[in-house]
């Protein structure tokens, strides 16, 4: 487990390591060019190559508990929890420890979102649940996962490498929009984030720019909008997160009250 660069969380956790590629928005994945740079696999990210990429490690189940200071954390920013490869127990296993550690907020990304609105879970108000979607071709995602039982439902439209037309994001509480990053970046529009923001003003759905495309991450952070008073474009830093869910409120404070009573103990 360790600290994390990416802006919407604070901690990544990857008790499962390795993926397939399944879209275009797979093509430069950052955590195969990782995987593959460290030597932690060597084959390309393809099915075909799944039982040697894909791989759980119960070793790492406990650590989330060693973690004092209550934290966003990104769960299996190296994999996807969903692939095929990865057991229906294993991932019992994963919520188990999320379900015990209530101070925490875990946030999921799949771009398998049919398996995880379908499996039988139970879901912890703490388990943020979203699906990522590169463009229109894959906007059915939105509509796959919006099934999930899962008290807190969010889209990531990274790396946007296209428009993604207009959607219904009924049952959604979150968007996060982003360029691509990388040597081979692909270019976002910024009319094509400014279209999803439109979007998410009239059906009420949180907004989190967290960048345009670059050769490195957080390259250019604000948006460029239309100030409808004065008539002309501007730059706007836009990121706005979910409302945390009431049992983590508690168990925050909760945790808060036992190290004051440490303290003056």
């Amino acid at each position: 487990m360790q600290e994390s660069n990416i802006a919407w969380t604070d901690s990544t956790w990857n008790p499962t390591h390795g993926c397939s590629k399944v879209s275009a928005g797979c093509d430069s994945c950052y955590a195969e060019r990782i995987s593959r740079q460290y030597g932690h696999t060597d084959d390309e990210w393809i099915l075909e190559n799944a039982d040697a990429n894909v791989t759980m490690h119960p070793e790492k189940l406990e650590e989330p508990y060693a973690l004092d200071e209550p934290s966003r954390i990104f769960v299996n920013s190296m994999s996807d929890l969903f692939h095929s490869q990865i057991t229906d127990e294993f991932i019992r296993d994963v919520f188990a420890v999320m379900r015990n550690c209530p101070h925490h907020v875990f946030q999921i990304l799949t771009k398998r979102p049919g398996r995880a609105a379908h499996m039988t879970l139970e879901w912890p108000e703490n388990v943020w649940m979203g699906t990522s979607v590169e463009d229109k071709r894959v906007a059915e995602r939105i509509d796959l996962l919006r099934d999930c039982d899962a008290h807190t439902l969010f889209l990531s439209f990274e790396p946007l490498i296209g428009p993604v037309g207009d959607v219904d994001l009924s049952g959604y509480d979150w968007a996060i929009i982003g360029g691509e990053s990388g040597p081979d970046y692909r270019d976002m529009e910024h009319e094509w984030a400014r279209n999803l923001l439109e979007q998410c003003r009239d059906q009420d759905v949180r907004y989190y720019f967290k960048q345009s495309s670059g050769s490195q991450p957080e390259t250019g952070t604000r948006l460029t909008v239309k100030n409808e008073r004065f008539g002309v474009f501007e730059q706007r830093r836009i990121r706005e997160l979910p409302d945390l869910p009431a049992v983590t409120k508690r168990a925050r404070a909760a945790l808060e009250q036992e190290i004051k009573d440490g303290a003056e103990a």
